[in-house]
């Protein structure tokens, strides 16, 4: 996989104001519709790896394992107004650079085997 950087910036009464990290990332496939932390809580907006159909835009929410994440004390919440399914996941900010690294990756990882085993569920 190709690492890319995930710049996390802090929102302020709706505006992106102040850099708190650049975060190397694994992200081939365009998971990460946007990113910032609100708060002191990382909001990182998730999506799929292509344009879903009508019929699975609901599966999608459906299918994907929402309290395996809750489990390992990340909140989620499905962002309907999107044209794709997207999935917002927080979890506090840390200031130390290593342990949201962490986070970031886990929650990536996750993300990108659930999107993984849903489109092959569709595909059968």
């Amino acid at each position: 996989m190709e690492s890319k950087g995930l710049v996390l910036m802090e929102k302020v009464e709706g505006i992106l104001q102040n850099e708190l990290g650049s975060y190397e990332i694994e992200d081939d496939n365009g998971l990460i519709f946007k990113a910032f932390v609100e708060n002191n809580v990382v909001n990182l907006f998730l999506t799929t790896d292509r344009d879903v159909s009508d019929d699975e835009y609901n599966e999608f929410y459906d299918l994907y394992n929402i309290e395996a994440l809750e489990l390992e004390g990340y909140e989620v919440e499905e962002v309907e107004e999107e044209y794709n399914p997207v999935w917002c996941i927080k979890f506090d900010f840390d200031n130390d650079h290593l342990k949201t690294q962490e986070r970031l990756t886990e929650v990536l990882e996750f993300h990108t085997n659930e999107i993984e085993r849903i489109n092959s569920i569709l595909k059968q």
